[in-house]
């Protein structure tokens, strides 16, 4: 299953790096070209959720998105600059101008790396000025820190790893020149990306096991165990476990009175999820006085979930707050107010607004969205039935008009046994 990147940046930048991707057969790469960094907040909010990971052609527009919440860290990367592409650099200005320069500002790159980079080929008698980069706010003050070099006649040429800022100084008569990643810099990080990618996509498969530990509180202390309206209690529990066991597509069991397990992945508990656990929590507290312990394991494997969760019943809790063990053994304590789930409606346009009847652009967006977190780039309706939480027939309807709107198209068939229809598989169609 390919692994989809998105490549961001100005079209220059981004030939430049399509040139690298011809040696990972193992991804899929798609760009996207702009002009103005404005661009940057349509084309991370119409396709956020389409891409595995986001390589971003330089600092500018990583710091954009980052500083603008538009994307989370561990989902983007740049190429970084090392010393040796400003050397490349200053060779370049020097050939082309004929003229040697021993004195030059440059910005972004660590002085330490610099410093190293100068004595270990021998340049130790050049020297340069260095400003540290402080963030996509930070640009005009680069541009009168190379100027400001340059006019006190400190340095006799300024090299930028930024466009803008090598497009200011040239327009203000300063020599300027702009480095760029190198060949290996670029590979070294689409490496990385892509090994954060299986990372994820193998953490979203780990066992994950959900521990409800119910405390019955009941007036009857000396009939506890034969309680016709304990039963009924815990009767109704197990109601409200059996449905959220539904949701995560897990499997149900119980272990003892007022213990119950349910097993499923990581990728199944997200966010959303974890919401729905704070709320079952408060509703049986509401409706039948039992206290609810909820602890989460994760593991390698069902033994390992499994004393994760009896580890996390062990720790001290607040009353409201859910303790998850984690694969490492590191234990996170989260409150209610603390788990969030945020997705964008996808934006259909009018012409396909017109054509999807009856399935809101929500649902469309949640589908997109599953796609997403589990790598299944093709899907089929039932898929679609699981995701939504409907029945199969409600999910062959919204992926016919799916493909009726242009949004979704067919792309083959799997035939699961010997009988029976093959089921029909879809995928979204990306501009």
């Amino acid at each position: 299953m390919n692994i989809r990147i998105a490549i961001v940046g100005p079209k220059d930048s981004v030939e430049k790096i399509k040139t690298v991707t011809k040696g990972f057969p193992e991804a899929t790469f798609d760009a996207f070209i702009y002009e103005k960094h404005s661009e940057l907040d349509a084309i991370l909010k119409e396709n956020g959720h389409r891409y595995d990971q986001w390589y971003f052609s330089g600092i500018l527009n990583y710091s954009y998105v980052i500083e603008n919440q538009l994307i989370d860290k561990d989902r983007a990367i740049y190429p970084k600059l090392y010393g040796s592409s400003f050397l490349e650099t200053l060779l370049e200005a020097q050939v082309k101008d004929r003229k040697i320069y021993k004195h030059f500002s440059v910005d972004v790159v660590k002085s330490e790396e610099m410093d190293n980079v100068l004595h270990f080929s021998n340049l130790s008698n050049l020297t340069f000025y260095n400003s540290q980069w402080k963030g996509y706010q930070n640009i005009s003050d680069l541009v009168e820190f190379h100027k400001e070099q340059y006019e006190s006649g400190r340095t006799e040429i300024a090299i930028t790893s930024i466009r803008e800022i090598c497009t200011a100084l040239q327009k203000k008569g300063i020599p300027a020149y702009r480095a760029t990643p190198s060949y290996l810099a670029i590979r070294f990080s689409l490496e990385l990306l892509i090994e954060r990618a299986q990372t994820n996509r193998y953490k979203n498969a780990q066992m994950a096991i959900i521990g409800f530990r119910g405390e019955f509180n009941t007036r009857e202390k000396d009939d506890l165990h034969y309680s016709f309206k304990l039963k009924n209690k815990e009767l109704d529990l197990k109601r409200t476990l059996l449905h959220f066991t539904e949701k995560v597509n897990g499997s149900f069991m119980q272990l003892g009175d007022g213990l119950f397990f349910i097993f499923t992945t990581r990728g199944e508990l997200g966010p959303v999820r974890e919401k729905d656990l704070f709320i079952i929590k408060e509703d049986v507290k509401l409706q039948n006085n039992i206290d609810l312990s909820i602890s989460i394991g994760y593991g390698e494997t069902a033994l390992q979930a499994e004393h994760h969760v009896r580890y996390g019943f062990n720790q001290s809790q607040a009353d409201e707050s859910i303790i998850v063990v984690e694969n490492d053994h590191s234990i996170v304590v989260k409150g209610p107010d603390e788990v969030n789930f945020s997705y964008r409606p996808v934006q259909l346009g009018e012409a396909w607004m017109n054509k999807l009847n009856n399935v809101s652009p929500v649902v469309v967006s949640k589908i997109e969205a599953y796609t997403q977190q589990y790598g299944k780039l093709e899907f089929s309706s039932q898929d679609v039935a699981r995701w939504v939480q409907c029945t199969e027939r409600n999910g062959r309807r919204i992926v016919s008009e799916m493909q009726k709107a242009g949004i979704i198209e067919l792309c083959g068939e799997m035939q699961l046994g010997s009988r029976g229809r093959p089921r029909k598989l879809y995928r979204f169609i990306t501009a």
